[in-house]
């Protein structure tokens, strides 16, 4: 059955000043606990713009965008990178005093989010991962990754990325972030285009663009080095997955599932890599499941 259209409405949002940059977010609702929405790249945190308003029902939502991206103010000079990602996640739960809280992580915020949380059990009610990776899995990396990073013509792909053409950008962009959006409904191409233009006309964005793509093998071996730090997520985890995502896959969702002790894997059909957009009455669902189970739950003491 394909899923029911839900309206694209992100919430308006507001500034937090922390020490990397004054952090925009999205807030919406009232409920607990808390529901901290992370999103992946290239997009910014309007991607939960579908799941947001449905989960606000209940909870109070908060969507932030990471620096380099969205609406976000970095402060002058600001590296970008996954060690920037990193930061970005732990300075905003601690501006914000944000205890047993609900985090949701999507893609590349899947990484910074376990590390998170692998050290902040006690501000953990639960962890919520959408089409994430940590490591070495059987996922594909994008072709337009691998191009960007391909001896010659990688060179030549970033000039067009950062000074081509509006319609050539536009083709790049769709082709690689289009085409991971499996199940579209009406407005999807207008929300690509909303994603795109943000992207085209920042320069940061393009910045910390480039400064992830540089990174994205190291920092995946890295990880692979480094799975301990999967061992040390002792909170209720659920992997709420896109099944028919041509990227993350559902081989590196079982990957993945298997690395985190006690997680639970809950495939969603006719979802690619973006759930939250594709299918969001049926993460809605799953999410507010979730946080009912595990309402008494308590980080692990070991942990």
């Amino acid at each position: 059955m394909t899923p029911r259209h839900v309206p694209w409405a992100p919430p308006d949002g507001r500034f937090i000043d922390m020490p990397t940059g004054a952090c925009f977010y999205r807030e919406a609702g009232v409920g607990l606990p808390p529901i901290v929405l992370w999103h992946g790249l290239p997009v910014d945190a309007r991607v939960y713009g579908r799941l947001q308003p449905l989960l606000s029902r209940r909870y109070r939502t908060l969507a932030p965008d990471f620096f380099g991206w969205g609406f976000s103010r970095p402060n002058e000079g600001l590296r970008y990178g996954f060690t920037t990602l990193d930061r970005n996640v732990a300075q905003f739960m601690e501006a914000l005093a944000l205890r047993a809280s609900v985090v949701v992580a999507h893609e590349m915020a899947g990484p910074p989010v376990l590390r998170w949380a692998a050290t902040h059990a006690d501000q953990l009610r639960g962890l919520i991962l959408l089409n994430t990776y940590f490591g070495r899995s059987s996922a594909h990396m994008p072709e337009a990754l691998r191009l960007l990073n391909a001896p010659y013509i990688g060179a030549s792909i970033r000039r067009m990325v950062d000074f081509g053409r509006s319609g050539l950008s536009w083709q790049l962009y769709r082709w690689q972030v289009g085409r991971l959006w499996v199940h579209r409904q009406p407005d999807s191409e207008r929300i690509l285009r909303t994603f795109h233009a943000m992207f085209r006309h920042s320069r940061e964005g393009r910045r910390a663009f480039h400064a992830i793509s540089d990174e994205l093998v190291e920092q995946i071996g890295a990880n692979q080095r480094q799975l301990e730090v999967l061992a040390a997520v002792r909170c209720p985890t659920l992997l709420l997955w896109g099944a028919d995502d041509p990227y993350l896959n559902t081989a590196a969702a079982r990957h993945l599932h298997r690395l985190l002790p006690g997680s639970e894997l809950r495939l969603l059909p006719r979802a690619g890599h973006f759930p939250q957009l594709e299918a969001p009455e049926a993460v809605a669902t799953a999410v507010e499941e979730f946080v009912d189970r595990t309402a008494g739950a308590r980080p692990d003491p070991r942990a």
